[in-house]
């Protein structure tokens, strides 16, 4: 019962990637833009190519990824901009109207500031405590703004 698991997982262990050219031509009866993995019939045939429309080779490329810059410590450095101007936003919502008129847009970009600490993290984790010292005042005088904008008012403040 186990050999057949274990062969499934040896065979895609060797199993090459998926990996191939696109092809794009305008299809004559219909006018249409296709795409496929698959030449069309024609390509390749000098004879029916003349007599064709022609094909366009998009050459498989190797990583969907945005490339990153071969230097090293770009990536990070660029993370750490980032970083460092989520805090700078957030420093400046200084009064109460502030916290009022940014709305659920403060809650979006908290979301996406604790993406760029998880991964800065993740990518440097020495630097964690540093930027942890860095952010402590930011986000206390965020948490202060947030909690007056939307916890009701105490009766001894009235």
């Amino acid at each position: 019962m186990r050999a057949p698991g274990i062969w499934l997982l040896a065979m895609l262990a060797v199993s090459p990637a998926a990996q191939a050219d696109l092809y794009r031509w305008i299809d004559p009866q219909s006018g249409s833009v296709k795409y496929s993995s698959l030449p069309p019939p024609w390509y390749g045939d000098a004879e029916r190519e003349r007599r064709s429309p022609a094909v366009e080779v998009i050459p498989y490329q190797v990583s969907g990824a945005v490339p990153l810059d071969r230097e090293k410590g770009k990536p990070l450095a660029a993370l750490e901009a980032r970083w460092r101007s989520f805090l700078r936003d957030f420093s400046t919502l200084a009064a109460k109207e502030d916290f009022e008129r940014a709305g659920r847009g403060i809650e979006q970009q908290l979301h996406a500031y604790r993406a760029v600490v998880v991964e800065l993290n993740r990518q440097d984790p020495a630097g964690a405590a540093r930027r942890r010292a860095e952010e402590t005042s930011v986000m206390e005088k965020l948490q202060k703004g947030l909690e007056a904008q939307f916890s009701p008012a105490s009766p001894v403040a009235r």
